[in-house]
């Protein structure tokens, strides 16, 4: 297992550089040009020039992309054109907005919407199997930032119950400002939340009915055991590897959901940056902010792994 894990470690250097040489060439081929974004378009040509100079976006692409692979290995992401600011500590500042509010909602999603998949396979083709099933078909169907807006307008808006906008609130009246946080994320955690509920609930149904007709499901009935137990305890259990298979995945899928959230919501997080930096062609804090999802994809592969020959005996890595 040790060996297996630390092969694993191994193999993670020459992906994230794949990633990287491919992130970079995309981002720097693509059309614009950012030194005429931050000049503007009736900028001076002599301006627009020495600020490509100035920047090193003069420099032909292979040039700038071993650059930056020096820098990279020196922990150094680059400067934001659009922040002036370096883009390590931006993306250390909003990444932990974007993780507190994907973290949170990724696991009551994953808690909920499993228990909904199991409970309606345990009553497969009744009322409960059939509410769970259109429900959840029904909320997969919702667009995101509509889920948002709709939770904005009942519960901002009518009942002014919940704050619309922001992490914090400019006057917190003497609160906490962890309370201030947190009553803030309840709106975008539970759109975010609506919004992979389904895909879970769908897959954790799908899992159990399959695990169910296996031998040993009819082992632990003819032992005695209810069927409460046997499918929570035996048949859930089985049926997870497809979750954590799909939760480790889709870590960095997540993002782009928390892009929309983020600026439906104005949450001052990873994805609200990204979009900014879209439209100020800041191709550093793109390439730090591709980076950081490519490590979220290999890391929750490499989770994903661990936590496979927990749930499963059978799964022997050598």
């Amino acid at each position: 297992m040790l060996r297996y894990l630390a092969r694993r470690i191994l193999q993670i250097f020459p992906v994230v550089l794949l990633a990287v040489m491919m992130n970079f060439l995309l981002i720097n081929l693509a059309p614009g040009d950012p030194a005429v974004v931050m000049a503007g378009e009736h900028a001076p040509v002599e301006y627009i020039a020495e600020l490509r100079k100035s920047y090193g976006l003069d420099a032909p692409v292979l040039e700038r992309l071993g650059t930056y692979l020096v820098k990279l290995m020196h922990g150094d992401l680059g400067y934001s054109f659009a922040y002036r600011r370096p883009v390590l500590e931006l993306l250390l500042e909003r990444a932990q907005a974007t993780m507190l509010l994907v973290l949170i909602s990724q696991f009551f999603s994953i808690l909920l919407g499993t228990w909904l998949g199991a409970y309606a396979a345990r009553h497969h083709n009744r009322i409960a199997d059939k509410l769970i099933s259109y429900g959840t078909i029904l909320l997969y169907c919702m667009p995101i930032f509509w889920i948002g807006m709709m939770l904005i307008m009942i519960f901002a808006v009518k009942l002014q119950w919940l704050p619309s906008s922001g992490m914090t609130s400019f006057m917190s009246f003497g609160r906490p400002r962890w309370i201030d946080i947190a009553i803030h994320m309840i709106l975008p955690a539970t759109c975010l939340f609506l919004h992979t509920l389904p895909i879970y609930a769908k897959l954790a149904r799908a899992s159990v009915l399959e695990v169910a007709r296996e031998d040993f499901i009819t082992t632990a009935r003819a032992i005695g055991f209810s069927e409460r137990v046997v499918y929570m305890r035996h048949a859930l259990r089985n049926a997870l590897l497809p979750t954590v298979t799909v939760a480790g995945l889709s870590l960095s899928a997540l993002l782009t959901g928390a892009l929309l959230v983020e600026t439906v919501f104005a949450w001052p997080g990873l994805g609200r940056l990204m979009f900014e930096a879209v439209s100020a062609r800041d191709y550093p804090v793109l390439m730090g902010g591709f980076l950081f999802a490519t490590l979220l994809v290999i890391i929750g592969n490499f989770i994903v792994d661990v936590i496979y020959t927990y749930l499963d005996p059978r799964v022997i890595y050598s």
